[in-house]
């Protein structure tokens, strides 16, 4: 008898040694703050844009700035809650922001995700580390698309702005002779997406000179 008793508390200890342990163990930090979303925020880009045609032989560049406002927030058909996004476009500093479309963004435990142009595309899992792979078209009718955190967290300067921690995502990394596909996202803790790289040009086999297509880049200017 006095040894069941004996057992029954011993187990019962250890029982409530395990939870009390597990009750108080800290969280685990998936720094899902690389894609913060806060209603209020507004954030301003430089944005520098070549276009290539090789039916009118020209080369053309544009320059111009992309206002990303975050104003609301409503809960889709599946209960997530989602950011509103309003993009303004102007030519320069002293023009008059124009709207340009509405999109957007909403994140979960383990993905930061993008609705834009009717398609969802999954920009970023949590945590965010070196090799992580993940299929960013899973969501929408693109076709398989592999995104791939190539490096790990790296310190980055912009526009005269610092960020202590960065980090690199490749969208689309596709290159050959005649053909170049390369889309690279940065994001800062903290801050979310402060640089995009977009190449999408053809290429003559022989000189390898861009004979079609466009080349873009958005660099953060200011954020709040």
């Amino acid at each position: 008898m006095w040894q069941r008793i004996f057992l029954f508390t011993l187990f019962g200890s250890l029982f409530f040694t395990a939870c009390n342990k597990e009750t108080y163990a800290p969280a685990i930090d998936l720094e899902s703050n690389y894609y913060p979303l806060t209603i209020g925020a507004v954030f301003i880009y430089d944005v520098d844009s070549t276009a290539y045609s090789n039916f009118s032989n020209t080369r053309v560049n544009y320059q111009f700035e992309i206002k990303d406002s975050i104003t609301n927030t409503f809960v889709d058909l599946a209960g997530n809650t989602n950011y509103r996004i309003e993009r303004y476009k102007r030519t320069d500093s002293t023009s008059l922001w124009v709207i340009q479309k509405v999109f957007s963004r909403n994140k979960n435990l383990r993905d930061g995700e993008e609705f834009i142009d009717n398609q969802r595309f999954i920009r970023i899992i949590f945590p965010p580390i070196a090799g992580a792979v993940w299929n960013g078209n899973s969501k929408n009718t693109l076709g398989e698309q592999d995104y791939i955190i190539n490096d790990d967290v790296a310190s980055l300067t912009i526009n005269n702005l610092h960020f202590d921690s960065t980090i690199v995502v490749k969208e689309i990394d596709e290159s050959n002779l005649i053909r170049e596909d390369i889309v690279n996202a940065t994001y800062a803790r903290n801050v979310g997406l402060v640089q995009k790289e977009v190449s999408a040009i053809d290429k003559d086999i022989n000189s390898g000179k861009i004979t079609n297509g466009y080349v873009y880049s958005l660099k953060i200017k200011s954020f709040k």
